[in-house]
């Protein structure tokens, strides 16, 4: 599901596609009202805008996917169950980043977390690699946010 990223003069929170677009509509009228309480709206794409209002605020809204949710509960080994688009999944522990040394064998450039499909409360599907470095948007880098929190 699709939420908007509302940052204003740099708070961050996120608030529904509903409110988003309330907010734009407001910023609309007052652009053309006898008031005119919003000096300047920029489009940074077709569904991402900047509100810049009369006393000083900028508002920033940005579409971007719902956050992973950590429901709270976990699977009959203890690993989180955590809600990514309507799905749910397993999360394995993060797996700390090793440097590469000479005396090591092994090495492992990046940290990462392991996670799994879940049905039933149980593993199912293969074992797939959550990290910073996955795609913005994808279920891999909302789960490694989800962890990292």
């Amino acid at each position: 599901m699709k939420v908007y990223e509302r940052t204003e003069n740099g708070t961050k929170t996120i608030v529904s596609i509903e409110e988003g677009l309330d907010e734009i509509d407001a910023a609309v009228l007052g652009r053309l009202s006898r008031e005119r309480t919003v000096r300047k709206l920029s489009h940074l794409n077709r569904t991402d805008i900047i509100i810049e209002h009369s006393d000083g605020r900028t508002v920033t809204l940005i579409r971007i996917d719902e956050p992973a949710k950590v429901e709270g509960e976990a699977d009959s080994e203890g690993r989180p169950i955590i809600t990514v688009k309507g799905k749910r999944y397993i999360v394995g522990g993060v797996v700390p980043a090793r440097p590469k040394t000479d005396d090591s064998p092994t090495w492992v450039p990046e940290a990462f977390a392991n996670y799994w499909a879940e049905r039933d409360g149980k593993i199912f599907g293969p074992t797939l690699h959550a990290s910073a470095s996955r795609k913005p948007g994808t279920v891999g880098r909302a789960i490694w946010d989800a962890v990292n929190r």
